[in-house]
Order: C-alpha cells, then sequence, then structure tokens
C-alpha cells in the first residue's frame, strides 16, 4: 500500500508519542563507562572508596574488623542522605600485610577510576610500598593505624593518617612510664617489622632522654616461644617489658610464658595491644592489670560513639582496636567527598587530596581532626588504657 503525505505525518506522530510514552514510564539509567566515577547529570551516580589491609593471614582479625568499619560508616552515609543522587561502594584490596602486595593492590585501585579514595593500608611497611603508586595518580589515602614516623618524611601529598606518629607515641609512653609508674629500668621487644621497629626506636631514645636503663631484643612475628628472651628478661629484672607486636595474641603469649617462668614484671605493649579478646580474654589472667596505648580515646567511655557502639555491636558481635578509628577515617573520607561534590558523573581525585588537607571534622571520636601539610595529625596525643578483669579502661590521656 502506498502512503500518501498524510499517512506519513501520522505515523511519525505516532511513533513519537509511544517512544515519548515508554521513556516517561520506564525511566533511564546511564551507567557510568568504565573508569568514570558516575553518570551524566540527573542520573544516579556510584562513586567508589576503597579499604586495604590485612583481610586474610595473621593479622586478619583487626583487617576484617576495621574493613566492616569502613563497610559500616559507608552504609550510614548513604542512609543519610548527605550527598542525593549518589551512591557510595567498596572497593576492597587484601594486602595480607605484605609490603609486595600492597603495591599491586594500590595498583588495582589506581587504574580503577571510579575510586577516588582509600581507607589503609594499615601497616607501616605495607603503606611505605603503597605510598609511590597512590602517589603518581594523586589517589588520596588515610591510614588508621600505620604510625612509623617515615611515612610522613618524604613529601608524599596523598598521606594522610588518622593516628598520633611513632615521634608522638614514643615520648608519651616515656612521659607516662617514669612520670606515673616511675620506671627505672625498662626491657623491650619488638618484631623486626616496620611498625614493630619504629615505635621501639622511639620508645628507647625517649627513655634514655630520662635517663631509663635499658635492654632490648627481639623475636620473630612466627615465633611461639619466647624462652631464650624471657630468660635474658628475667636476669635483668626490669620495672617494666615493653612489648611493640602488632598481634595481640604473640603480645599475650609471651606474657603468658612470663609468668610461667615466675617473671614478676608489669607488663605494656603498644597499640597492636588493644583488643579485649586476643590480649585479655586468651591470656588466662596473664595480662591482668597490663597496660597499653591506644591511639585514640576509649570509645566505650565516650557518649558521642555510643550510639555508633551499639549499632556496631548488635550487627558484628565485637569490636577491635581499630573499629572506631576505620570508621572515622571513612566518614571523614566521605566528608572531603562532600565538599569536592561530583561533576559531570565524576569526582576529581585531586580535589579530594585537596579536601582532606583543609578539613576540620569532628566526628564519634569526640575530637578535632586535621591534618599537618606531611599528613601527620595537626593536635593529639596518646592514650594509656590497662586490662582489668575482661575489658580495658582507659587511665589517662598523655599529651606532651
Amino acid at each position: 500500500m502506498r502512503l500518501d503525505k498524510r499517512h506519513i505525518s501520522l505515523l511519525v506522530f505516532v511513533v513519537i508519542a509511544v517512544v515519548t510514552f515508554a521513556a516517561g514510564c520506564g525511566g533511564t539509567t546511564t551507567t557510568a563507562a568504565p573508569g568514570e566515577t558516575g553518570t551524566t547529570t540527573g542520573a544516579a551516580v556510584t562513586v567508589k572508596i576503597a579499604a586495604q589491609g590485612p583481610f586474610t593471614g595473621d593479622l586478619s582479625k583487626i583487617g576484617l574488623d576495621a574493613l566492616q568499619a569502613v563497610q559500616f560508616a559507608v552504609e550510614d552515609f548513604n542512609k543519610s542522605g548527605a550527598m542525593p543522587g549518589v551512591t557510595f561502594a567498596v572497593e576492597v584490596g587484601d594486602d595480607i600485610a605484605d609490603p609486595a602486595t600492597a603495591a599491586t593492590v594500590a595498583q588495582k585501585f589506581v587504574e580503577d577510576k571510579a575510586v577516588v579514595g582509600v581507607i589503609g593500608p594499615m601497616n607501616s611497611s605495607t603503606v611505605l610500598s603503597a605510598l609511590p603508586v597512590y602517589e603518581e595518580a594523586d589517589l588520596a589515602m588515610i591510614t588508621q593505624s600505620a604510625t612509623n614516623d617515615k611515612l610522613a618524611e618524604s613529601g608524599w601529598t596523598v598521606f594522610h593518617r588518622i593516628c598520633p606518629a611513632d615521634a608522638v607515641q614514643g615520648p608519651s609512653i616515656a612521659k607516662f612510664v617514669t612520670e606515673d609508674l616511675g620506671v627505672k629500668k625498662a626491657f623491650l621487644i619488638d618484631d623486626k617489622s616496620t611498625y614493630s621497629v619504629g615505635i621501639t626506636d622511639s620508645v628507647e631514645a625517649s627513655l634514655a632522654e630520662r635517663g631509663v636503663e635499658m635492654e632490648r631484643q627481639q623475636i620473630a612475628a612466627t615465633d611461639k616461644d619466647f624462652a631464650s628472651v624471657l630468660t635474658k628478661v628475667k636476669e635483668f629484672g626490669p620495672d617494666i617489658l615493653f612489648t611493640t607486636i602488632p598481634s595481640p595474641a604473640q603480645a599475650a603469649a609471651i606474657a603468658k610464658q612470663a609468668k610461667s617462668m615466675g617473671i614478676d614484671v608489669t607488663i605494656m605493649g603498644s597499640d597492636g595491644c588493644n583488643d579485649p579478646v586476643d590480649f585479655i580474654e586468651n591470656a588466662g589472667g596473664a595480662t591482668e592489670g597490663a597496660y597499653a596505648t591506644s591511639l585514640g580515646p576509649l570509645v566505650t567511655d565516650l557518649p558521642t560513639a555510643q550510639d555508633f557502639l551499639d549499632r556496631y555491636i548488635a550487627k558484628y558481635g565485637v569490636t577491635s582496636a581499630f573499629t572506631a578509628q576505620s570508621y572515622e577515617a571513612t566518614m571523614l573520607l566521605l566528608d572531603a567527598i562532600k565538599s569536592v561534590g561530583v561533576q559531570d558523573g565524576k569526582v576529581d581525585r585531586k580535589a579530594v587530596k585537596e579536601a582532606l588537607g583543609k578539613i576540620q571534622y569532628k566526628g564519634i571520636l569526640d575530637f578535632p581532626v586535621s591534618f599537618l601539610p606531611n599528613g601527620n595529625l595537626a593536635t593529639g596525643g596518646i592514650f594509656i588504657i590497662q586490662a582489668k578483669g575482661d575489658r580495658f579502661v582507659q587511665v589517662k590521656g598523655v599529651t606532651l
């Protein structure tokens, strides 16, 4: 059948009407092209942040707890509606606390242009390995637990940490043990890792300035029998045995063996010991009265953290040393991204980095967070906690 102009015009009108009606009923969703962080204006946008840490291996307990806290923070932020039309997702990278693996994980995140910020890595050695990769891509990172001083000494512009550096911890620990505990002789044990050696160096130098007599020994992260080192402890007769072991289970094992050998000494661990299950409950009473450091205030004592704790424990059952810091670091990063905003479906990595450098944030930890140009916290100190029964209690905050 041949169509005249009148029929053709009518047919075109009907087609346009049908297409318009279908679009109005079904809507459209534009998916970002690979490597983009979002969609065109008016469409839903998904933005990624990454979580890097030891999610398998010997330190997986603290790593997985930190990961849960990151995911929990993202869930809270998404539910808040703080950025209408934007949904955040977490990309996960397991570095098994290994520097070489950490660099590979960092490269994976860098290549995914949808990732606009990173929480972690958690270990000083893995941060050192990943930093050059992140720096080249202007991909900002916030570590919740890596304290080694070298991390802030190489001019990295993407580096930030929400924990005090060894240069703060060492003098603060020395101040507490000499002024509050009256320590004159100290025995120090590290496990040869970047974290452990760095903080022990800082403590040793600070104690030396205060005239404390010391002896220092090293163990391996895989050691299970500490008789040879503890024999030297017994012979030296220190007032305090200070361990900078990142594994709270291994630190507890040292305390148990010391007790079995009849060594009567005050025990103190660094922030890695801040785990009431591995360091207290599993120690069979050997760590009762032992001290440890905390990189932030004990969250169980903070009114500002109670809602978070109640909801987190209801979901996951337990917290560990870096739960609150991981949540706080994530919320801080998301706040920086919010200040930058989404332009043409994308978040600019460099702008996020610059926003972190200017940020003034106060969250569940109830202290103001801002960063120095080298990525260290602008303010803050450490907190001393003590094992009492099946939990830690906060003894005091120490500032210099």
